[in-house]
């Protein structure tokens, strides 16, 4: 049976079925569109290096979850690539702390490219030759990113703000933990975390949902849902790891990150506090905010400047980016900022501009297929209604904003430093 799920805010209805193996499949049809995306996603990501199967405690090389992404595109007789191609469509794959997704665009043979894509993430083909081929691809990935600044301001930020949690660690791991990895331990973590159950489908744009729930039926119908994996706790302190990290690198000019630590939240309260702190952001350190202006013209800060929040299972923190000369002058001036502001509040007035224009951008996203398709993904992983983030922000208030901006910890801060040679 599927489900209709209507918002009444932008008039939009989503579509929900449960396939008889468990999977959640989400559709979106949209008039008028000639393509067509789907995205099948796993609840399995580089922060899962350590779970139990029953009784059994699973210890993995960092890595893994990203090595089992580039190895489910290969079968015995021909890759997933190869198939996409012979229809036309656009495929990929992607590895994040805390999910891994599979997804295609196309603008026709939309159900073959559904049966190409469930066929190949449902189908495990690990061989010892095969898994031992990907190794130096990897690796060079791996070599690849950890000389490029922009990603290595990130990832120290990550061992700044988190001792514990795994999502400190490289999404790809190192060179030397992925030499670790088997056949069977791509297999055994293809069983404890590649449960139907565990998996969820989101599709958009020029799309038959019956014909979905045919194919679904058809290619997942006989999976075996394995036992179920628990992700061991990360017991995460509420303090910063480390409050500075420094590297030298061929930069024009130094580059940083700061994050302001926060205690995770989960479900909707983790939505209902990325919105809140991203309007709170906005309206405070955004491109149009007195701080920004002011850093400009003392020349402290260009353009290279953005605010957001990053947020997952187990981390949320408030990050600023940018490029400057005196980086430690930056943080050191949002944390005045942020006092400053729990003195003296701004006002209601801004708010409700931020606030309209966080809505329009969020409403936009129902306008393209594949932002719409990302939004659905987010929302399921998130285990929330998949217009949960309209209907909270247009329910947001401004007096639960003040709660926010009091709450924040301006002292329990990070920042990652990419200093010229």
């Amino acid at each position: 049976m599927i489900e209709k799920i209507y918002n009444d805010i932008i008039k939009e209805t989503c579509l929900k079925y449960v396939c008889s193996c468990g999977t959640e499949v989400y559709m979106l049809p949209m008039k008028g569109w000639n393509t067509a995306v789907a995205q099948f996603t796993a609840r399995f990501g580089s922060q899962d290096n350590a779970f139990s199967v029953g009784d059994r405690l699973v210890e993995i090389p960092d890595g893994t979850a990203h090595y089992l992404e580039h190895k489910l595109f290969e079968s015995e007789e021909k890759d997933a690539f190869s198939l996409f191609a012979q229809t036309g469509a656009s495929c990929n794959a992607g590895t994040s702390f805390d999910y891994t997704q599979y997804y295609f665009s196309c603008a026709d043979n939309f159900k073959k490219n559904l049966e190409i894509l469930l066929g190949f993430v449902s189908e495990p083909y690990f061989t010892e030759e095969n898994v031992e081929k990907e190794r130096g691809i990897i690796g060079q990935e791996i070599t690849m990113y950890r000389d490029n600044p922009s990603w290595r301001v990130f990832t120290n930020l990550l061992e700044s703000v988190y001792s514990k949690n795994p999502v400190r660690l490289d999404i790809a791991g190192t060179v030397e933990s992925i030499a670790k990895i088997t056949p069977q331990t791509l297999y055994d973590c293809y069983n404890a975390f590649y449960s139907p159950s565990n998996m969820f489908l989101c599709a958009a744009g020029n799309i038959d949902p019956d014909e979905i729930v045919e194919v679904c039926e058809k290619k997942l119908k006989k999976a075996i849902t394995p036992a179920m994996a628990k992700t061991a706790n990360f017991d995460e302190p509420y303090e910063v790891n480390k409050k500075i990290t420094r590297l030298s690198m061929p930069v024009a000019k130094p580059i940083f990150e700061i994050g302001f630590k926060r205690p995770a939240v989960y479900k909707e309260q983790e939505i209902s506090d990325y919105i809140y702190y991203n309007i709170l952001l906005d309206m405070i350190f955004g491109a149009s905010s007195e701080f920004y202006e002011k850093m400009r013209v003392n020349g402290i800060l260009n353009d290279e400047w953005s605010v957001s929040v990053f947020n997952g299972r187990g981390h949320f923190f408030l990050a600023a980016r940018g490029e400057s000369e005196q980086p430690e002058k930056v943080l050191e001036s949002m944390k005045e900022t942020f006092r400053h502001y729990k003195k003296n509040p701004p006002s209601k007035e801004l708010f409700e501009r931020v606030k309209k224009a966080t809505y329009g951008s969020l409403v936009k996203e129902f306008v393209n297929v594949r932002s719409v398709c990302n939004t659905l993904s987010e929302a399921v992983l998130s285990r929330v209604s998949p217009f949960c983030a309209v209907e909270l922000t247009a329910a947001a208030d401004y007096e639960t904003l003040l709660e926010k901006l009091s709450d924040i910890d301006e002292e329990n801060a990070s920042i990652s430093i990419i200093e010229t040679l």
